[in-house]
């Protein structure tokens, strides 16, 4: 079996609908929303569940590109980021990563562990609270895009930071998203 056949296998068994790895601007971006969404339509995906798939990856992604624009880092980071998108049982898996700073890495972490602690309730509130005022964002400590995505994911946010040298970590995030459409959010 060749190495072509190995990973073609891998995909097909993982369900894999979308592996992408480089430099993510705004043309990128769009590109891998019209790939992503492709893919999930052509396994006959209900619209509801392929538009919320779609508009948490957005959210991912947009992420990985603002906290990389933040971080000024070296170029030779740039083409390391990440996109990973498959569909396991009742869920998709959305995986994204790139390189930032330590001193980002602390941010970062604390404003995921922030919006992992908050219930469902909690989400939502502070949720409407950011639309009608964008300040309350700094003084809760989480932005818009990751409360957005634990709210309608109904799900925690999982992260992992691995170390890549003395000023850098490899950041990397996963968000599942179930199949089946929550009655509480959209």
């Amino acid at each position: 079996m060749s190495v072509v056949d190995k990973y073609h296998q891998i995909i097909q068994k993982e369900k894999v609908l979308l592996a992408y790895k480089g430099c993510i601007d705004g043309d990128t971006v769009t590109y891998l929303m019209k790939l992503a969404e492709q893919n999930i339509a052509s396994i006959n995906e209900k619209l509801i569940i392929r538009k919320k798939v779609i508009s948490i990856l957005v959210e991912a992604v947009q992420n990985i590109v603002n906290y990389f624009a933040e971080e000024s880092l070296d170029k030779s980071f740039e083409n390391e980021s990440f996109v990973i998108l498959s569909m396991q049982n009742n869920q998709y898996e959305i995986y994204v990563g790139n390189y930032v700073s330590r001193h980002r890495m602390r941010a970062l972490k604390k404003r995921i562990d922030n919006v992992n602690m908050m219930s469902p309730e909690d989400l939502q509130k502070v949720y409407l609270d950011i639309l009608e005022n964008p300040k309350v964002s700094i003084t809760r400590g989480a932005g818009l895009g990751l409360i957005d995505m634990a709210r309608r994911t109904q799900n925690k946010i999982n992260y992992l930071f691995a170390e890549h040298d003395q000023d850098h970590v490899l950041f990397m995030m996963n968000i599942n998203v179930a199949r089946v459409k929550n009655v509480v959010l959209s």
